[in-house]
C-alpha cells in the first residue's frame, strides 16, 4: 500500500483543474439557453419597433393586415374582397447595447430592414377575416457584428371582425414561424413557432375628444384612438428553451394633420421558460415604451400621385424606444435605448 503526500499548492492546482473540467462540461446547454433568451428578447423588441412604425393612423401608405397594436389602421375592419399588400421598412438607428448584456454593451449604429407580403380575405358572409403573411429581415450592427442576424418568417391569423363596427371587441388566434440565420442567411441557428390567442379593442374620438359613432370605417372622423392588445403566447423553440408568455400592449395614436401622425405604446411582456436540463425554470419580464412621429412625404414632392404610388407612398417615421429586461437567468437582465428614423413604403396589389 502506497500513500502519496500532496503539497498544498498541488492540491489547489488539482482543485482548479477539476473546477475547469466541470465548467467546460456545462457551457453548451447554458450558452444555448442564454442565446435563446437573446433571440427572444431581441426579436420581441424589434417586432415592437417595426409594428409601431406600421401602426400610425396613416391612411395613405398600405401596411400589413396584422399588427401588435390595436390602433393600427384597419386592424379591426372587415374587407370586402381579398387583398394583397407588399411593404418595406428601411430603418437607420442608434442602439445603446447591441449585445444585450447587463453592462458595457456596444453603442452602435444599426439597420434592420424588413420586407413583408400579406394577404387577407373575408370568410364568406361570416364576421371573420383570415390573414396570411411572409417576411424577411436583416439585422446589422455596425460596431457589433457578433449580434448580426437574418430572419425569415411566416404567419397566419384568424380574427373576428364586426362588419358594422370597426371599434368592436376583436378576438383572434394566430400562428407564426420564424427561422434565424447567421449573416447573409448562411447557417440556420434556431427555429421557433408561436401560437397566440388574444384580442384587440379600440376607442376612437374626434378632435373634440367626442366618441366617434359606430360605423364600418371611422378612420376619416378619427383624430385620437386608444387601443388595447392582450394575448397569451406559447412559443416552441429549437434549440431550447420553449416558453409561455403574456403580452399587454396599450396604445394611443393621434392624427396631427394630413401629413403628420404620432403614436405612443407600451409593451408589457412576461415570459416563463420551460424547465431546463438542470431543473431550473426562469422568467423574463420586459417593459418597452415606444414613441413614433410620422411624416408622409407629399406626392407633390415626388412628382405626382402616380409617382408616389410607384414608390410605395413613402413616409418617414422617427422613433424613440427604451427596453428594460429583468430576468431570473444570470447575465440576461439588461437595458437598451433605440432611437432612429425609418423609411416606410407599401403597395396594394
Amino acid at each position: 500500500m502506497f500513500v502519496y503526500a500532496i503539497e498544498p499548492g498541488a492540491r489547489i492546482g488539482i482543485f482548479l483543474a477539476i473546477a475547469v473540467a466541470v465548467l467546460l462540461a456545462l457551457p453548451t446547454p447554458l450558452l444555448a439557453q442564454v442565446r435563446g433568451n437573446f433571440l427572444d428578447t431581441q426579436g420581441d423588441a424589434l417586432d415592437v419597433i417595426h409594428d409601431a412604425a406600421l401602426a400610425t393612423p396613416n391612411a395613405v401608405t398600405p401596411v400589413p393586415f396584422s399588427n401588435l397594436f390595436a390602433t393600427a389602421p384597419g386592424l379591426e375592419q372587415q374587407v370586402r374582397t381579398s387583398q394583397w399588400r407588399v411593404g418595406l421598412l428601411a430603418p437607420l438607428s442608434y442602439n445603446s447595447n447591441a449585445e444585450e448584456i447587463p453592462s458595457g454593451g456596444t453603442h452602435t449604429g444599426e439597420t434592420t430592414p424588413i420586407g413583408n407580403v400579406s394577404w387577407t380575405a373575408p370568410i364568406g358572409n361570416l364576421p371573420l377575416r383570415v390573414t396570411l403573411g411572409a417576411n424577411g429581415e436583416m439585422d446589422r450592427y455596425f460596431r457589433a457584428p457578433s449580434a448580426d442576424l437574418d430572419k425569415a418568417g411566416l404567419s397566419g391569423r384568424l380574427q373576428y371582425v364586426d362588419p358594422a363596427n370597426d371599434q368592436a371587441f376583436s378576438p383572434y388566434v394566430a400562428f407564426g414561424a420564424r427561422w434565424d440565420y447567421t449573416s447573409t442567411f448562411a447557417d440556420q441557428i434556431s427555429a421557433r413557432q408561436d401560437y397566440n390567442i388574444g384580442f384587440n379593442k379600440r376607442f376612437n374620438f374626434d378632435g373634440n375628444m367626442q366618441p366617434v359613432p359606430i360605423a364600418p370605417d371611422t378612420s376619416a372622423a378619427t383624430v385620437w384612438s386608444f387601443g388595447l392588445t392582450t394575448f397569451y403566447q406559447r412559443r416552441m423553440r429549437d434549440p431550447q428553451l420553449s416558453s409561455s408568455a403574456m403580452f399587454v400592449i396599450p396604445s394611443v395614436s393621434y392624427a396631427i394633420s394630413r401629413d403628420w401622425y404620432a403614436s405612443l405604446a407600451v409593451e408589457f411582456l412576461w415570459r416563463w421558460y420551460d424547465v431546463d436540463s438542470f431543473g431550473f425554470s426562469g422568467r423574463d419580464d420586459e417593459v418597452m415604451p415606444i414613441g413614433t412621429l410620422e411624416y408622409i412625404i407629399p406626392a407633390t414632392l415626388l412628382g405626382g400621385d402616380r409617382t408616389a404610388a410607384l414608390f410605395g407612398r413613402p413616409a418617414l417615421d422617427f422613433q424613440l424606444a427604451y427596453l428594460n429586461v429583468s430576468s431570473t437567468f444570470p447575465g440576461v437582465s439588461y437595458k437598451q435605448w433605440n432611437a432612429g428614423a425609418t423609411l416606410k413604403m407599401g403597395w396594394q396589389l
